[in-house]
Order: C-alpha cells, then structure tokens, then sequence
C-alpha cells in the first residue's frame, strides 16, 4: 500500500511537471503591423500627427532599454528619403517580464506631421511609407515591417 501511494504521488508529480506549458516564443523579438492612423497628413502641419501600432513578443522579455542609453528600442525610416525615427520603449518595470514566458504588447508611435516635408520635387503631394523593426537588449533584430502607403499633402 506505501509503495503503490509514494508511485502514484510520483506519477501525480510527473503529470503535473509535464503539463507545465513551455516558452515557445523565439528570443528574438517579433512584431506584426497593426494599423496607421491616419493615411494622409498636411506637410509640415504641426497639428497633424500619424499614429503607428504594432505588436511585440520577445521569448526572453529582454525588450526596453534605458531610456538614457544610446541605445533604442523602435527604429523607423521614411522609405522616401531615408530619414531615420528612434524611439525608446517606455520604462517596463522588471517584475512584469518574465523571460520563462516570454513578454508580448502592443506599441503605438506617434510621428509629428512637423517632421513630415514635401520635397521641391512634390511640391503638389507624396506618398511614403515607413520600414520598422525593433531590437531587445542583447541587440537581437526582430524582423521588419512595412506600413501601407501614407499620402502627403501640401
């Protein structure tokens, strides 16, 4: 009877342990587009903003540098000319990740219309997009996106 009830609170043991769900996420971060918000802007306008989301997942939730360091989280270029837009994440306080399951959000950047400037070659309109990948502390590239097309306008 001992016997039979220690090997069926090993087996108990065993079928608990292995029912434990596995982090199957890649350590190297991940995003997937979510939408750009909206499709057209006024060159220059200091009122005007595009919004960009997208969702994250890191299988080590080693996303969000310091915020002091050089460097960043988000990197953005305006596929027309090249210009570059980084961003750190906002502070993600340690207790929240957990690299044993992984860490996943969604991020929202804001682009100021202000920075957005028709060239003396478009002077009536263009149209761009942006190319965005993120990078996690141990400087691992997720992979990249590209936005739809968003329209300048004078």
């Amino acid at each position: 009877m001992r016997f039979s009830l220690f090997l069926l609170l090993i087996l108990v043991a065993a079928g608990v342990y292995s029912c434990k769900k596995e982090n199957k996420m890649s350590k190297i971060p991940e995003i997937t587009f979510l939408s750009v918000v909206p499709n057209s802007v006024r060159s220059g306008n200091s009122e005007d903003s595009i919004t960009i989301s997208f969702k994250f997942k890191d299988g080590d939730a080693d996303l969000g540098n310091d915020p002091n360091s050089p460097e960043f989280d988000i990197y953005m270029t305006d596929n027309r000319d090249g210009q570059a837009y980084n961003y750190h994440l906002p502070f993600i306080p340690e207790e929240i990740k957990d690299p044993a399951k992984g860490f996943e959000g969604t991020a929202t950047v804001v682009v100021p219309a202000a920075f957005l400037i028709l060239d003396t070659l478009h002077q009536e309109g263009d149209t761009f997009n942006f190319d965005i990948y993120m990078k996690d502390r141990a400087q691992n590239e997720s992979n990249r996106i590209t936005t739809p097309d968003i329209y300048l306008t004078p």
